[in-house]
């Protein structure tokens, strides 16, 4: 490299923390011509750095690399489906570990066993459930869930049922409508921060059968498992919806050294970068490049960094 460079990290506030280590270190052990720079960009989650963004601003170079939670929204972009109405051409740098499955929990006094029991009864839910705005991906996962099971948040509503919209998992209002019983079920993710006090209130967590699995995964989200190590007092292990992970993405035509030591430099401050694994355990290389349980590769690496990978034999 003899011209001066210029890249860019788009990330929520949410990511900044793992941006700004990365970058750090990308521009203080790589060789880079006078006059170079490397910018960090932040926004709220609301903002086009948020959410569905980032693939967008990518896709656009308006940024060099962004960042995709989970990692099924990364996978819509690349495959040109549910927000995304043409495939982007992404490629992966590698996936930042964050634990996380989408959860429908029922109170078990309700008598409903399964996602097709709502249906079947057309039961009056009172649901406490992520806010509904326009690209939220929470709530058009559980939408599109519902769907595989031949219905909608409106049908429950029609139904004399009740959608009560929280701003986020782990706010005062989800854990009032769990503990007062104002609400007799919950649909969301961020588990870890109120899938313990639903399990104390009596609620049964539900799981999703082949057919929503296979939809799912046709949009781009995959499936994972929540066990009774997770939570002693499931009553079984169920197959849900992975939320887990941060896809680091980059588009496809980044110059292949820019990708081989954007790898190395989170190579060198992996123990240094916050994740978030049910047990708390720090990142390894190898679930940063092939994917593991808290997120899963499913777009592919660019061969800048499948190369640096190989080097060090992490692939």
């Amino acid at each position: 490299m003899k011209q001066p460079i210029k890249l860019s990290i788009g990330a929520t506030s949410k990511r900044v923390d793992i941006a700004n280590v990365v970058a750090f270190t990308f521009f203080n052990n790589v060789e880079l011509p006078p006059q170079s720079q490397l910018d960090v960009a932040m926004g709220w989650r609301d903002s086009e750095l948020g959410g569905t963004g980032p693939a967008i601003l990518v896709d656009k170079k308006k940024y060099d690399f962004g960042f995709g939670n989970p990692v099924g929204l990364a996978a819509m972009a690349y495959l040109g489906r549910g927000f995304y109405k043409q495939k982007i051409p992404l490629r992966a740098i590698g996936v930042f570990p964050t634990w996380d499955r989408l959860i429908f929990a029922v109170r078990k006094e309700t008598g409903i066993k399964s996602l097709e029991d709502i249906k079947a009864q057309k039961y009056p839910l009172r649901i406490s459930t992520r806010r509904r705005v326009k690209l939220q991906t929470t709530a058009y996962a559980i939408e599109e869930v519902l769907k595989a099971y031949g219905m909608s948040f409106r049908d429950i509503e029609s139904w004399r049922g009740k959608v009560m919209e929280v701003s986020s998992p782990s706010s005062n209002d989800r854990k009032d409508h769990i503990v007062s019983g104002k609400a007799d079920a919950v649909f969301d993710e961020g588990v870890k921060s109120w899938g313990q006090t639903a399990l104390d209130a009596g609620m049964r967590f539900l799981p999703i059968d082949e057919t929503a699995e296979r939809h799912m995964q046709k949009i781009g989200f995959p499936s994972a498992m929540l066990t009774c190590e997770h939570y002693p007092k499931l009553d079984e292990d169920i197959k849900t919806v992975d939320f887990s992970g941060w896809t680091f993405f980059c588009h496809a035509d980044l110059p292949s050294n820019i990708a081989y030591n954007m790898a190395k430099s989170v190579d060198l401050c992996h123990e240094q970068i916050p994740v978030d694994h049910f047990d708390k355990r720090p990142m390894t290389m190898h679930e940063f490049c092939c994917g593991g349980e808290a997120g899963q590769l499913n777009i592919p690496l660019h061969p800048g960094a499948k190369k640096y990978f190989r080097e060090k034999g992490y692939i």
